[in-house]
């Protein structure tokens, strides 16, 4: 991989989008439509071009060149209306270029959930450990990271200040005219666990309460009480899109990775698993005042060690 896909994340053209997917989708629909046997195999046979192109077409990993679209148009005799449509999402599937910041660092499947994340127009996750990536502070994420250092052997020195460009690029979708709507489940433990010490974990409690004054976030906090909920086997994150063809997905995350899911089964399975915990989750006013007792009582217990060491 060249020094600007390792810099600027480039997509390389083989790479599946959500916009290539959805031109596939349409050109699937409209040769399914002409005749039930016009199989890709004999698109290709008629248009000689390769059987693994129509199929990357459709599968949302190949954008074709305009020429072909046009010839594959004819061939399936779409409308005036039809062509003008297919070439509208031909374009956007061209400036589907969406940058993830130092590609070459980063997992996959991670840059791939990255990429939805950007299209999404809401994001809820459900974290029961740490605080979630959108939400967090410059110093507790270099904490996180400090505490994971096992796992950031491979991306090389400089990994936490290419690591904090990344965060920061995602947090700046919390912003704009149109910002991405964010609800997120926080487990009443990642409130207590003082992260980067008390002063580091302050600022990320303030930072909370600020973050959840704002329309477009929701914080909640899942209380002890409310016992084994959603899934307790990692983060899950849930994308909604405004496609009604693909309506949500689900990223799971872990320290070695993370993976996607997109089957509809296990997609509404980790839905219901969000809605479900939202259910036992404090309201958001509660949570707040729950985040303040916390904020309030790290305070108060680190002036109280300033004064004893002083003494």
């Amino acid at each position: 991989m060249c020094a600007a896909h390792e810099r600027y994340g480039v997509r390389m053209p083989s790479e599946r989008t959500r916009r290539k997917a959805k031109l596939g989708r349409y050109m699937e629909a409209l040769r399914e439509r002409v005749e039930p046997r016009l199989i890709p195999e004999r698109v290709a046979e008629l248009l000689e071009t390769s059987r693994t192109t129509v199929s990357r077409l459709e599968s949302g990993n190949q954008r074709v060149n305009l020429h072909l679209l046009h010839a594959l148009l004819g061939l399936y005799g779409a409308t005036e209306e039809e062509r003008a449509e297919a070439v509208s999402l031909w374009r956007a599937a061209r400036q589907d270029t969406t940058v993830v910041e130092y590609q070459a660092d980063l997992h996959a499947k991670y840059v791939a959930f990255r990429r939805d994340e950007r299209d999404a127009v809401a994001e809820y996750d459900l974290e029961l450990s740490t605080v979630p990536g959108q939400l967090q502070t410059t110093a507790y994420a270099a904490a996180i990271a400090a505490a994971a250092h096992r796992f950031n052997v491979r991306r090389g020195p400089d990994w936490e200040e290419r690591a904090t460009a990344e965060r920061l690029d995602r947090q700046r979708l919390l912003e704009g005219p149109s910002p991405l709507r964010l609800h997120v489940l926080l487990g009443e433990g990642v409130i207590g666990t003082v992260v980067g010490g008390p002063a580091v974990m302050a600022e990320q409690l303030r930072h909370l309460l600020e973050m959840g004054e704002r329309d477009n976030i929701t914080i909640q906090i899942v209380p002890f009480t409310a016992g084994a909920v959603g899934t307790m086997s990692g983060p899950a994150i849930v994308l909604e899109f405004d496609d009604p063809e693909d309506p949500y997905s689900v990223y799971l995350e872990s320290a070695a990775g993370g993976d996607l899911v997109d089957n509809d089964q296990d997609v509404a399975a980790f839905l219901g698993a969000f809605e479900d915990t939202v259910a036992v989750a404090l309201p958001a006013a509660e949570s707040a005042a729950r985040i303040q007792a916390a904020l309030d009582e790290l305070t108060r217990d680190d002036g109280h060690a300033r004064e004893v060491a002083h003494e």
